[in-house]
């Protein structure tokens, strides 16, 4: 079993889940932001022994995009703003080996006495 961390664009995580869901994947998502794009991520947490089920899930519901964004740059006297094309989306993802998977249900009930 290992543990696998997806990073994918907001726009993609919609259709991500409902395909772990459909697939029966265990999964938890955390929201995050890009730092280049200041853009809206989702951050899925999945510990499973179908790798190659799940990035066929990732590889058919993410996709690149291409955004214009606005960087400042110096140009050797100045700082000025320029706009740039960049890539964006797609999906990256860290394997993380061997991950041990342990679910803790805690005291069952009981009385506060």
């Amino acid at each position: 079993m290992e543990l696998m961390l997806i990073v994918v664009q907001e726009q993609d995580e919609k259709a991500l889940s409902s395909a772990f869901i459909r697939n029966k994947i265990q999964a938890t998502k955390i929201h995050a932001e890009g730092l280049v794009s200041n853009r809206k991520l989702g951050v899925f947490l999945v510990c499973t022994d179908r790798r190659d089920d799940v990035l066929k899930m990732v590889e058919a519901n993410c996709r690149e995009r291409t955004i214009e964004t606005e960087t400042s740059e110096y140009n050797g006297r100045i700082f000025v703003d320029v706009q740039r094309k960049i890539v964006i989306g797609g999906a990256t993802v860290f394997l993380m080996g061997e991950a041990q998977l342990k679910k803790i249900k805690g005291a069952q009930g009981g009385t506060n006495e």
